[in-house]
């Protein structure tokens, strides 16, 4: 059984890049770095932080198109799944390994991006303020922050408690979510079961933060919001909406 307090140094693992990433399509990539681009308005003599890179998908794409990039996470499976892409077609992605609720940087970017659900890991309040202290610290005044996240106001509307998923290999993916609503925590347990019967157990935990906390959060941290959009091509957010990216600038010194 998977280490409920340490799921973040466990998930993700050769099962969550395998089901989890693989799937994702390059034009999905190419859409959100698209987007990446544009709302923190990069330039290529400029300095941008992938926050949590993962397998780098994001990073490498900004690579290809000349910006510089670092890439962080804490997870050495997915670092060294990010520096062997790298390496392969000679891109240079500064990739290293830190909790990023201890981002080792002070006033060094230009933008910051944390995509694909990767903050509200923990269930304390304090610990994931710090993540978005690092962020402020980090960014160069006048800097700007994109956060891709889960909205959950629009996914309520369609809430399940169970899912699966088949793959084409014939593994079979079982997902609980179990929403604690008064703390605004969810708990997913996730189950593999390969063609072959072999089983693999594990899970994720999200804080979920309202718009209201998320813009306190981000003052807190010396960022004020810019915008917030329902999707990558920047459409107005709305109650349908199941992700918003919210868009931050550090504030003058």
């Amino acid at each position: 059984m998977f280490d409920r307090e340490l799921w973040h140094e466990e998930f993700f693992d050769q099962w969550y890049l395998k089901y989890w990433v693989r799937p994702i399509t390059p034009q999905k990539t190419d859409r959100e770095v698209d987007a990446i681009v544009k709302f923190l308005e990069l330039t290529c003599d400029g300095k941008v932080l992938d926050l949590c890179c993962g397998q780098g998908r994001h990073s490498l794409e900004l690579a290809r198109r000349g910006y510089q990039v670092v890439g962080l996470d804490l997870s050495e499976n997915l670092l060294a799944e990010s520096r062997r892409l790298a390496d392969q077609e000679n891109l240079p992605v500064k990739f290293m390994r830190a909790d990023m609720r201890d981002v080792p940087f002070d006033k060094e970017f230009d933008g910051i991006f944390n995509f694909y659900t990767a903050f509200g890991y923990f269930e304390s309040d304090r610990e994931n303020q710090a993540v978005l202290d690092g962020v402020g610290r980090a960014l160069k005044p006048g800097g700007r922050f994109l956060l891709d996240y889960p909205c959950l106001e629009g996914r309520m509307a369609d809430w399940k408690t169970q899912e699966f998923f088949e793959y084409d290999d014939g593994t079979i993916m079982l997902h609980e979510m179990h929403h604690a609503v008064f703390n605004q925590t969810i708990k997913n347990d996730v189950l593999y079961i390969t063609k072959d019967n072999r089983r693999h157990r594990t899970g994720f935990t999200l804080r979920h933060y309202y718009g209201r906390e998320l813009r306190c959060c981000l003052a807190h941290a010396g960022l004020k919001v810019l915008a917030v959009y329902g999707d990558t091509e920047g459409k107005e957010l709305t109650h349908n909406d199941i992700r918003v990216l919210v868009l931050a600038q550090k504030t003058p010194e």
